[in-house]
């Protein structure tokens, strides 16, 4: 998984920091993605992953997918062949967990990287058991590890091109290496459009193509819903993390979920998708004016809140507004399935933040937040 380091990231490159901007990236199929394309012809799919790691620019990576029964063409001599559908993969970010979950492909996964932050109970239980090694994390990956568990292939991501190092070390052991890069995307359907990705590895196509279609209706239904909102709240987001306030870019994945449920993001006026820096003053100005605070980190009370920094104790939203957070599926190991099976299911997290903003649009059970007293 993404440990440490991920969990902050969380908090700003799901957001939206520092994701390239995608222009001109070719989409074929995809309504939503962009950082991936699929092309079929005959009996081959050819997979094209599109600028893999932050700050990545006019890179491309290219896969053969071909039936393990079928011969493998001369014409791909040279290329990355994967022989699928595949059996055993190892993933590196507990998100590819989420997408395999729902193509019910689970039992393939032989390793993950930070075990301490899987949400997923099935695979928690083959952990307990000793049957799901922790294969550890960037440049302290156990290489030997992953070679005994003899895997098809392992899903990688990569914060920045250093990801590329441990990939070739992989590549020269004979593991075959597929970078993902979902959380790049800008949108949350294109986050869960790379179901189609993963379902195509397993020769599960259609299934990834009908549960991505799935989310597709009800996530535009609920923000067909949130649109006849008669106001829209003020919304801040974020806290300090080692003295800077991170808060998300007004075109990111994070700002768009907002302006979908019916909020009105602070921030919204910044033009970019990254995230970006504001002064504790610019977070206190916006704490005046906010109605609604989200997404603080891995706090569960208004006390943890104080405890970050005591001075929000002078914010108007912490005394008289509503704090939430997304720590309802919090586990006792550390992750947060907000992470996980979120991904996938923006439409999920899309209802939550309608019953925030909204209370009385949609029912009020919410699936990853809870409010902070």
């Amino acid at each position: 998984m993404r440990l440490t380091l991920y969990f902050f990231m969380l908090l700003v490159v799901s957001s939206g920091c520092k994701s390239p901007v995608r222009k001109n990236n070719p989409v074929g199929s995809n309504r939503y993605a962009h950082g991936f394309k699929i092309e079929k012809t005959k009996n081959i799919t050819q997979l094209t992953v599109y600028n893999p790691w932050e700050k990545a620019e006019n890179v491309s990576v290219e896969y053969f997918l071909v039936d393990k029964n079928a011969v493998v063409p001369d014409s791909l001599a040279g290329k990355t062949v994967i022989k699928t559908p595949v059996e055993r993969v190892i993933c590196l970010s507990t998100t590819h967990i989420g997408f395999l979950d729902v193509l019910d492909e689970t039992a393939a996964v032989v390793g993950v990287s930070g075990k301490q932050y899987v949400s997923n109970s099935k695979i928690r239980a083959r952990i307990e058991n000793k049957e799901v090694p922790d294969v550890g994390y960037g440049q302290n990956l156990n290489y030997e590890l992953m070679v005994s568990q003899k895997p098809d292939l392992v899903f990688v991501y990569g914060v920045g091109g250093d990801v590329t190092s441990y990939a070739q070390k992989l590549e020269e052991l004979g593991v075959s290496v597929v970078y993902v890069a979902e959380y790049l995307e800008e949108t949350p359907l294109g986050k869960a459009e790379w179901v189609k990705f993963f379902g195509a590895f397993f020769q599960k196509d259609e299934k990834a193509q009908q549960f991505f279609e799935q989310v597709e209706d009800e996530y535009n239904t609920l923000k067909k819903v949130a649109g006849e909102a008669s106001e829209n709240p003020k919304v801040l987001v974020g806290s300090p993390y080692k003295d800077s306030w991170w808060i998300p870019g007004g075109k990111s994945y994070l700002a768009n979920l907002i302006a979908d449920a019916g909020g009105d993001y602070l921030g919204k006026e910044n033009s970019s998708h990254e995230s970006y820096v504001i002064s504790f003053e610019h977070a206190l100005t916006w704490g005046g004016e906010a109605d609604i605070w989200i997404n603080m980190g891995n706090v569960t009370s208004k006390a943890e809140v104080l405890a970050i920094d005591q001075r929000f104790e002078n914010f108007s939203v912490f005394n008289d507004g509503k704090l939430f957070n997304n720590v309802k599926r919090l586990g006792s190991h550390g992750g947060n399935d907000f992470w996980e099976s979120g991904t996938v299911h923006p439409h999920w997290i899309l209802h939550d933040l309608i019953s925030i903003f909204h209370p009385g649009l949609v029912d009020t059970e919410m699936i990853y937040y809870e409010q902070l007293k």
